[in-house]
Protein backbone atom coordinates (compact mmCIF):
# COMPACT_ATOMS: atom_id res chain seq x y z
CA UNK A 1 0.00 0.00 0.00
CA UNK A 2 1.43 3.32 -0.61
CA UNK A 3 0.05 6.54 1.62
CA UNK A 4 -0.32 10.22 0.49
CA UNK A 5 -1.16 12.96 2.70
CA UNK A 6 -4.12 13.91 3.03
CA UNK A 7 -4.05 18.13 1.81
CA UNK A 8 -5.52 21.21 4.35
CA UNK A 9 -8.85 22.56 2.23
CA UNK A 10 -7.97 25.20 -0.84
CA UNK A 11 -9.59 26.64 -3.15
CA UNK A 12 -8.22 24.37 -5.80
CA UNK A 13 -8.22 20.60 -4.22
CA UNK A 14 -6.16 18.10 -4.86
CA UNK A 15 -7.23 15.74 -8.03
CA UNK A 16 -6.88 12.07 -6.84
CA UNK A 17 -4.22 9.91 -8.27
CA UNK A 18 -6.53 7.93 -10.52
CA UNK A 19 -8.05 11.40 -12.08
CA UNK A 20 -4.41 12.47 -12.87
CA UNK A 21 -3.60 9.15 -14.08
CA UNK A 22 -6.33 9.03 -16.70
CA UNK A 23 -6.11 12.55 -18.01
CA UNK A 24 -2.75 11.70 -18.94
CA UNK A 25 -3.81 8.69 -20.94
CA UNK A 26 -6.45 11.01 -22.67
CA UNK A 27 -4.12 13.72 -23.41
CA UNK A 28 -3.06 11.57 -26.88
CA UNK A 29 -6.55 12.24 -28.36
CA UNK A 30 -8.20 14.54 -30.23
CA UNK A 31 -11.22 16.20 -28.05
CA UNK A 32 -12.20 12.55 -25.95
CA UNK A 33 -15.42 12.73 -23.86
CA UNK A 34 -15.25 11.47 -20.04
CA UNK A 35 -18.25 10.01 -18.02
CA UNK A 36 -17.52 11.50 -14.15
CA UNK A 37 -19.52 9.76 -11.74
CA UNK A 38 -19.91 12.05 -8.75
CA UNK A 39 -18.26 15.16 -9.28
CA UNK A 40 -18.00 16.52 -4.88
CA UNK A 41 -16.13 19.11 -5.01
CA UNK A 42 -14.98 19.86 -8.33
CA UNK A 43 -11.15 18.58 -7.76
CA UNK A 44 -11.57 16.19 -10.66
CA UNK A 45 -12.70 18.31 -13.61
CA UNK A 46 -9.36 20.26 -13.99
CA UNK A 47 -7.21 17.18 -14.92
CA UNK A 48 -9.53 16.28 -17.57
CA UNK A 49 -10.20 19.45 -18.94
CA UNK A 50 -6.33 20.16 -19.17
CA UNK A 51 -6.32 17.06 -20.91
CA UNK A 52 -8.37 18.46 -23.73
CA UNK A 53 -11.49 16.49 -22.61
CA UNK A 54 -15.33 17.35 -22.79
CA UNK A 55 -16.45 16.01 -18.75
CA UNK A 56 -20.41 15.14 -18.35
CA UNK A 57 -20.63 14.29 -14.65
CA UNK A 58 -23.16 12.82 -12.70
CA UNK A 59 -23.87 13.66 -9.39
CA UNK A 60 -26.51 11.84 -6.92
CA UNK A 61 -26.44 14.73 -4.25
CA UNK A 62 -28.67 17.65 -4.94
CA UNK A 63 -26.39 20.21 -3.03
CA UNK A 64 -23.01 19.23 -4.73
CA UNK A 65 -24.74 19.11 -7.95
CA UNK A 66 -25.59 22.67 -7.33
CA UNK A 67 -22.22 23.57 -6.21
CA UNK A 68 -20.79 22.24 -9.24
CA UNK A 69 -22.91 23.31 -11.55
CA UNK A 70 -22.63 26.81 -10.45
CA UNK A 71 -18.27 26.20 -10.35
CA UNK A 72 -18.18 25.17 -14.09
CA UNK A 73 -21.23 27.33 -15.24
CA UNK A 74 -18.63 28.93 -17.73
CA UNK A 75 -17.04 26.21 -19.13
CA UNK A 76 -19.01 24.95 -22.16
CA UNK A 77 -16.56 21.76 -22.07
CA UNK A 78 -18.72 20.57 -18.77
CA UNK A 79 -22.07 18.93 -17.56
CA UNK A 80 -23.31 18.14 -14.78
CA UNK A 81 -26.91 16.45 -13.80
CA UNK A 82 -28.47 15.07 -10.66
CA UNK A 83 -29.05 11.22 -11.56
CA UNK A 84 -28.40 7.98 -9.99
CA UNK A 85 -25.20 6.35 -10.37
CA UNK A 86 -27.26 3.00 -10.71
CA UNK A 87 -28.77 5.00 -14.05
CA UNK A 88 -30.33 5.43 -16.52
CA UNK A 89 -28.13 8.45 -17.88
CA UNK A 90 -29.37 11.35 -19.16
CA UNK A 91 -26.47 11.33 -21.26
CA UNK A 92 -25.28 8.83 -24.61
CA UNK A 93 -22.17 8.01 -25.66
CA UNK A 94 -20.12 6.17 -26.48
CA UNK A 95 -17.38 7.83 -23.74
CA UNK A 96 -13.44 7.68 -24.44
CA UNK A 97 -12.88 6.90 -20.77
CA UNK A 98 -14.64 6.97 -17.54
CA UNK A 99 -13.53 7.89 -13.87
CA UNK A 100 -15.46 7.36 -10.63
CA UNK A 101 -12.80 8.10 -7.25
CA UNK A 102 -15.93 7.94 -4.54
CA UNK A 103 -19.17 7.39 -5.90
CA UNK A 104 -18.89 3.71 -5.75
CA UNK A 105 -17.64 3.85 -2.25
CA UNK A 106 -21.38 4.33 -1.05
CA UNK A 107 -24.00 2.16 -1.79
CA UNK A 108 -24.89 -1.23 -1.34
CA UNK A 109 -22.62 -4.38 -3.84
CA UNK A 110 -25.77 -4.36 -5.92
CA UNK A 111 -25.77 -0.73 -6.49
CA UNK A 112 -22.69 -0.01 -7.39
CA UNK A 113 -22.64 -3.39 -10.05
CA UNK A 114 -25.38 -1.55 -11.40
CA UNK A 115 -23.77 1.48 -11.86
CA UNK A 116 -20.99 -0.47 -13.24
CA UNK A 117 -22.66 -2.05 -15.64
CA UNK A 118 -24.58 1.76 -16.78
CA UNK A 119 -21.25 3.15 -17.24
CA UNK A 120 -19.92 0.14 -19.32
CA UNK A 121 -23.45 0.59 -21.95
CA UNK A 122 -21.95 4.21 -22.59
CA UNK A 123 -18.28 3.14 -22.99
CA UNK A 124 -16.49 3.04 -26.38
CA UNK A 125 -15.14 -0.36 -27.08
CA UNK A 126 -11.74 -0.63 -25.02
CA UNK A 127 -12.15 2.52 -23.43
CA UNK A 128 -10.93 3.11 -19.84
CA UNK A 129 -12.72 3.14 -16.57
CA UNK A 130 -10.54 3.83 -13.22
CA UNK A 131 -12.51 3.74 -9.70
CA UNK A 132 -12.04 3.02 -6.04
CA UNK A 133 -13.92 0.72 -4.27
CA UNK A 134 -14.17 -0.14 -0.57
CA UNK A 135 -11.70 -2.53 0.97
CA UNK A 136 -12.51 -4.94 3.90
CA UNK A 137 -9.02 -3.91 4.87
CA UNK A 138 -10.73 -0.54 5.51
CA UNK A 139 -11.34 -0.52 9.65
CA UNK A 140 -14.53 0.60 9.32
CA UNK A 141 -15.50 -2.42 7.56
CA UNK A 142 -18.33 -4.12 10.16
CA UNK A 143 -18.42 -1.04 11.95
CA UNK A 144 -21.80 1.23 12.18
CA UNK A 145 -25.38 0.02 11.77
CA UNK A 146 -25.27 -3.02 9.50
CA UNK A 147 -27.69 -1.97 6.34
CA UNK A 148 -26.86 -5.90 4.70
CA UNK A 149 -24.15 -7.83 3.66
CA UNK A 150 -21.05 -6.33 3.44
CA UNK A 151 -22.69 -2.91 3.94
CA UNK A 152 -22.44 -0.31 7.32
CA UNK A 153 -23.86 2.90 7.76
CA UNK A 154 -21.42 4.89 10.14
CA UNK A 155 -22.82 5.97 13.51
CA UNK A 156 -20.59 8.98 13.78
CA UNK A 157 -18.01 11.18 11.95
CA UNK A 158 -18.42 12.91 8.40
CA UNK A 159 -20.39 10.64 6.98
CA UNK A 160 -22.81 9.34 10.18
CA UNK A 161 -26.06 7.49 8.46
CA UNK A 162 -24.09 7.09 4.98
CA UNK A 163 -24.34 3.76 3.66
CA UNK A 164 -20.75 2.20 2.90
CA UNK A 165 -19.94 -1.17 0.92
CA UNK A 166 -16.97 -2.95 1.09
CA UNK A 167 -15.13 -5.74 -0.98
CA UNK A 168 -12.32 -8.27 -0.86
CA UNK A 169 -10.55 -9.03 -3.86
CA UNK A 170 -12.91 -11.87 -5.55
CA UNK A 171 -15.98 -9.41 -4.59
CA UNK A 172 -14.36 -6.88 -6.34
CA UNK A 173 -13.05 -8.95 -9.30
CA UNK A 174 -16.58 -10.17 -9.68
CA UNK A 175 -18.00 -6.96 -10.63
CA UNK A 176 -15.92 -6.35 -13.68
CA UNK A 177 -18.14 -8.58 -16.17
CA UNK A 178 -17.91 -7.38 -19.53
CA UNK A 179 -14.65 -5.23 -18.16
CA UNK A 180 -10.94 -6.02 -18.77
CA UNK A 181 -9.15 -5.80 -15.31
CA UNK A 182 -5.67 -4.03 -15.84
CA UNK A 183 -5.05 -4.12 -12.56
CA UNK A 184 -6.29 -3.70 -8.99
CA UNK A 185 -4.41 -2.69 -5.95
CA UNK A 186 -5.59 -1.68 -2.02
CA UNK A 187 -4.07 2.11 -1.43
CA UNK A 188 -4.97 4.63 1.95
CA UNK A 189 -7.34 7.23 0.26
CA UNK A 190 -5.06 9.80 -1.13
CA UNK A 191 -5.88 13.47 -1.00
CA UNK A 192 -9.30 12.88 1.02
CA UNK A 193 -11.91 16.13 0.52
CA UNK A 194 -14.80 14.32 2.47
CA UNK A 195 -12.84 13.26 5.74
CA UNK A 196 -10.74 14.91 8.77
CA UNK A 197 -6.96 14.22 7.88
CA UNK A 198 -7.23 11.62 11.16
CA UNK A 199 -10.24 9.92 9.87
CA UNK A 200 -8.12 9.77 5.55
CA UNK A 201 -4.90 8.42 7.54
CA UNK A 202 -6.59 5.51 8.02
CA UNK A 203 -9.29 4.29 5.14
CA UNK A 204 -8.55 1.99 2.69
CA UNK A 205 -10.07 1.76 -1.46
CA UNK A 206 -9.10 -0.02 -3.81
CA UNK A 207 -8.05 1.21 -6.35
CA UNK A 208 -9.53 -0.53 -10.41
CA UNK A 209 -8.05 0.25 -13.29
CA UNK A 210 -10.33 -1.55 -15.90
CA UNK A 211 -11.10 -1.21 -19.68
CA UNK A 212 -14.56 -2.29 -21.56
CA UNK A 213 -13.92 -5.59 -23.77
Amino acid sequence: MTRSDTPAASPEPTPHPLALELAAALASLAVPRALLLGVGNGRNVPPLLAAGAHVDAIEDDPARASTALTRFAADAHVRIVRASYAGPYPFTGPYDAALSTHALLHGSPQSVAAALAAVRFRLAPNAPFFFTLGSKRDPRFGRGRRLQDDTYAPESGSEAGVPHCYFDAPAARALLEGFVLDRIEENVAPGSWAHAPDEAAAIIHWFVRARRD
